[in-house]
């Protein structure tokens, strides 16, 4: 599950908290996709709804503001005008005061002259901000109504594209899926036996510096296990393969036995090295390490030297079958080194 998990996040992908998760969306894909053309529907309604009362409100709001600009305008026109007039209407007025009001009446007739010809500039400069969420609006309800299963579309493509992908995805981790399906339904079965059993699921140990494995002519930096067992039987290497009865049969597929029997050698390393049981009067007691791989539906009609293959239906039997060696304390005592 963690392989798959780390594989999943490196490609975006995050929204998944468990195997069931997956297979429940890849069952309701389609109903998935329609979801959220269904969700996009209702969100434009609702937005076509709202973008009519407020382009209602924000055109009479341009009105009124408009009108109070015009007013305003009208009155520094008029006022001007007034002072324009009085000038007019004095006489006998001597040269030098002539001289001045003509000066004086020159700017007043530019500044009237300007704000009329400046008029609908000033108003639509006004209104210009409440103008352009109007345009918005209006361009918005017009496709609306022109073509609104195709603005639904649009507006969901990325909401599907997504989806899409996240599929597209899962459909290249089918493997690694089907993998963790089997650690999954491996670890059900497990907890059905009794809680003198530890299971570590996961179990990783890594080596600095690394170990050479003679019979691979390899140095083995770090191991990983599917599950872990501790019981007074001693421990369980299990590892978990939910193959199809083609892959079983195939000659291109890494041997499963020589994988386990790698991961065997390690971790008997690392026990002869950090846990030793002294308990018993005789000496120190060796912790035997079985090798099991847990085939889902299929495995091969044969034995191998070394390790045990099992069906998941057999699993716990087979576990079941070893006779107690160690004592509970010392259960607790190599669960807590390994854990």
């Amino acid at each position: 599950m963690k392989s798959l998990k780390y594989e999943l996040e490196s490609r975006g992908v995050t929204r998944f908290k468990s195997v069931k998760e997956i297979k429940e969306f890849l069952k309701e894909f389609d109903s998935e996709k329609q979801a959220v053309l269904n969700y996009t529907k209702n969100e434009l309604n609702e937005e076509y709804h709202k973008t009519c009362i407020r382009l209602k409100s924000n055109t009479q709001k341009r009105v009124e503001i408009s009108n109070l600009a015009t007013e305003k305008i009208d009155g520094q026109i008029a006022d001007l005008q007034s002072k324009i007039d009085i000038i007019h209407k004095k006489n006998g007025l001597n040269f030098i005061n002539k001289l001045l009001s003509s000066v004086k009446l020159y700017y007043l007739n530019k500044q009237r002259n300007d704000f009329k010809v400046r008029k609908s500039k000033i108003i639509n400069k006004v209104v210009q901000p409440l103008s352009q969420k109007i345009k918005i609006d209006e361009h918005f309800i017009y496709e609306y109504e022109t073509d609104k299963q195709l603005l639904i579309e649009t507006r969901a493509n990325l909401k599907i594209a997504d989806v899409e992908y996240t599929r597209d995805v899962l459909e290249e981790c089918k493997n690694l899926i089907s993998g963790a399906i089997g650690e999954n339904l491996v670890v059900k079965e497990i907890k059905k036996l009794s809680d003198d059993y530890v299971l570590i699921n996961d179990f990783k140990l890594e080596f600095s510096p690394p170990i050479f494995y003679q019979q691979q002519n390899e140095r083995i930096y770090s191991i990983q296990i599917d599950h872990l067992l501790i019981s007074k039987a001693g421990i369980f290497i299990i590892e978990t393969k939910n193959w199809s009865k083609k892959s079983v049969n195939s000659f291109s597929l890494r041997s499963p036995i020589e994988q386990i029997r790698r991961l065997n050698f390690a971790l008997y390393i690392y026990i002869s090295e950090n846990i030793t049981l002294h308990d018993h009067h005789w000496g120190e007691q060796k912790i035997p390490i079985r090798n099991l791989i847990v085939m889902i539906n299929n495995k091969p009609n044969t034995q191998f030297k070394y390790v045990s293959v099992k069906l998941l239906r057999e699993l716990n039997a087979y576990i079941n079958y070893f006779e107690p060696i160690l004592t509970e304390e010392q259960v607790n005592e190599i669960s807590s080194q390994l854990i």
